[in-house]
């Protein structure tokens, strides 16, 4: 009897570290998310008419928005390609989380992965933030200031 009992404890215990491998993927894929998605800040200016928001934000006259606009389309093009990396060093990870028994190597080598991805997004929107600082006069740049400001202390 105790041999049947044995064995559905074992199924039990194999059944609970699945299920908490399960919801540590859900809860990871969660965050990630959560840190992806946009705010009611600067980082709007990254969202679906994000520009315009930001045009208004610091009500740029036309001469403004113009030189603005000259280096918009390769900050775009960039930032899609670096999205795209991220988002594919994500998939790598979940898929270690949900097959790994462990914290191995090749999990901590996809963070690392996903880490690099995430700077490089990062410097790319920061060297971003400059050009527009380069073109905009010193009234225009404090408002931006803050709103870079703001957005720093969200983490994203």
């Amino acid at each position: 009897m105790s041999g049947g009992s044995h064995k559905g404890s074992k199924a039990g215990l194999l059944l609970a570290v699945f299920a908490g491998l399960i919801v540590l993927c859900i809860g990871v894929s969660f965050l990630t998310s959560l840190f992806m998605m946009p705010r009611e800040d600067w980082s709007q200016h990254d969202a679906a008419h994000g520009h315009q928001w930001l045009h208004k934000e610091l009500n740029l006259t036309d001469e403004e928005a113009a030189a603005i606009d000259e280096f918009e389309p390769k900050y775009r093009q960039e930032k899609a390609v670096l999205q795209a990396a991220f988002q594919a060093k994500i998939e790598d990870l979940r898929e270690l989380l949900v097959s790994s028994d462990q914290f191995s190597p090749e999990v901590q080598h996809a963070i690392h992965e996903l880490h690099l991805v995430h700077g490089q997004l990062q410097e790319l929107a920061i060297r971003h933030y400059f050009q527009m600082m380069s073109v905009l006069p010193p009234d225009k740049q404090e408002r931006l200031k803050k709103l870079a400001g703001q957005a720093l202390s969200i983490p994203q």
